[in-house]
């Protein structure tokens, strides 16, 4: 099995990566646990830029290049100033691999199990945006929109 995973991550190219993680919360209504929150995901080493709205208790993490995407860590920064999570959408480059007869989004480092497989080649660069169920194991992804890339 870790030979298999070797080879795919062989596959993926090094501008494969999770690009920004929109992330839906609750609790995060005032300007001090705003500013918190902010200051705290800034401290997670990967974190390129934070943009927190609270009219619509969200917040966007831009990461910098060659990271992965670390929800546990964003939970948990979020979980110092008493913000949940209520979802995680992804924007990111990758590819689509078949294994084991299931579908998995592989962007970089990070490897997502298809809920919906979309109809494309297996191996195709392509960018989407899609929604994470970061507590399945591995990580489920359901894509809302999927842009072929040029290869």
């Amino acid at each position: 099995m870790l030979m298999i995973l070797l080879v795919l991550g062989a596959e993926v190219p090094s501008w494969a990566q999770v690009d920004k993680v929109g992330v839906r919360t609750s609790g995060i209504s005032c300007g001090d646990c705003a500013a918190v929150s902010e200051i705290y995901l800034r401290r997670l080493s990967y974190v390129d830029k934070v943009n927190i709205s609270m009219a619509n208790e969200a917040v966007i993490v831009t990461y910098k290049p060659g990271t992965s995407f670390q929800p546990w860590d964003i939970r948990d920064a979020l979980g110092k100033t008493d913000v949940g999570v209520v979802q995680f959408q992804i924007s990111a480059r990758g590819s689509v691999q078949e294994e084991g007869g299931k579908s998995f989004f592989v962007a970089g480092k990070d490897k997502f199990l298809l809920v919906a497989p979309p109809k494309i080649p297996s191996a195709s660069p392509v960018s989407i945006e899609g929604i994470v169920n970061d507590r399945a194991d591995p990580m489920e992804l359901k894509i809302l929109t999927l842009k072929e890339l040029k290869k």
